[in-house]
């Protein structure tokens, strides 16, 4: 997401929309100017928000970029461990680029399968999506495979974008990229989970948390 872009957007177009004002209250203008996508995702509050602990376990499926790795990284960490899950060769090859150029000690990089991520089985504390989950393709059946890599107590959290974001807003996401919470739910109970925290604070992305049902029973 460009930065100048929202920023205009915000200032502008949020004043001549109405509807508009909810979602632009919840983007730091300030912090856009300054740290482009950190003032909107706000990485720091949704890393408070997962309740990570030194020396988990995290995995991020869909690492992309790896916008998420220095946040989840330094959350854990040194005794704690990140996965970078990735389907794409070149986006494995990018994100081992990244964590050797930023020193990254404790980041994996994985390349996982479209109906498998490729994590040690039991050893998952987190296991999180940003901007994926919209991707991929069998959501039941995938995220009932991931139960097996779950650690005791662990955990699945998904920031996807929503389909009610207004305009001006809506214009900056991917037409069809999004997944609405209700429909998140009812994938993720067929999975065999349930939906055990839910956060309103992202502008643009829905925030829901997820545990198996067997370890809340």
């Amino acid at each position: 997401m460009n930065a100048s872009l929202l920023l205009a957007l915000t200032l502008v177009l949020s004043l001549a929309l109405p509807t508009a004002c909810s979602t632009a209250s919840k983007i730091d203008l300030g912090r856009v100017v300054t740290s482009g996508r950190d003032g909107w995702q706000y990485p720091d509050r949704v890393i408070a928000a997962l309740q990570l602990q030194p020396g988990d376990r995290v995995a991020e499926i869909g690492a992309g970029a790896g916008y998420w790795l220095p946040f989840l990284a330094a959350a854990v960490g040194p005794d704690g461990r990140v996965y970078a899950v990735e389907v794409d060769d070149e986006l494995v090859d990018s994100l081992r680029e990244r964590v050797a150029a930023e020193g990254l000690a404790n980041v994996v990089v994985v390349r996982g399968q479209f109906s498998d991520p490729e994590l040690p089985d039991h050893q998952i504390d987190v296991a999180m999506t940003s901007n994926t989950y919209h991707h991929i393709q069998d959501r039941p059946a995938y995220f009932r495979r991931l139960t097996v890599d779950l650690a005791p107590q662990g955990r699945v959290a998904h920031l996807d974008d929503r389909d009610d974001v207004p305009a001006p807003f809506r214009w900056l996401q991917s037409s069809g990229h999004w997944t609405r919470p209700e429909s998140m739910d009812a994938e993720m109970s067929e999975a065999g989970y349930e939906r055990v925290e839910r956060f309103d604070f992202l502008p643009i992305q829905s925030f829901q948390v997820y545990a198996p049902v067997s370890e809340r029973s």
